[in-house]
């Protein structure tokens, strides 16, 4: 009997690790640290889809510009690219190296609208009744 509690003795004297206390101690700290990050990183995460699109835009509406001016002598006073499938076949591979993806939306295309030279405005969509992404 008195081999066994020597031996219990010996085990007690060995335990090494760490507490409950600290566990939760570290456990809380490691919490509040992510309840202050996890937000910051979401909204640099969108920001950067709208920067992306933002520069998406420049580049599609540069090249709609460029093709209006190839065109000019056709006389159109607007021009609209329109849908994906458009922008493939006019602006595609002589204006843009391929048609950039929409970052911050779900759309598959994009319209551009230039008049006299200059592109007012491109969107999502087929439709120019959205949101202007040059602005």
């Amino acid at each position: 009997m008195r081999i066994i509690a020597m031996v219990f003795r010996k085990i007690e004297k060995d335990k090494r690790g760490f507490t409950l206390v600290e566990l939760l101690a570290v456990l809380s700290v490691l919490a509040i640290i992510a309840a202050i990050a996890v937000p910051r990183f979401t909204g640099t995460i969108s920001a950067a889809k709208k920067s992306a699109d933002k520069a998406s835009a420049q580049i599609i509406a540069r090249a709609a510009e460029q093709k209006y001016l190839d065109d000019q002598s056709t006389g159109y006073q607007t021009y609209v690219v329109k849908s994906d499938t458009n922008i493939q076949n006019n602006l595609v591979p002589d204006y843009l190296k391929e048609v950039p993806k929409a970052q911050n939306s779900s759309e598959t295309t994009w319209s551009a609208k230039v008049e006299d030279g200059k592109c007012t405005g491109v969107y999502y969509g087929d439709s120019a009744s959205g949101t202007n992404l040059l602005q």
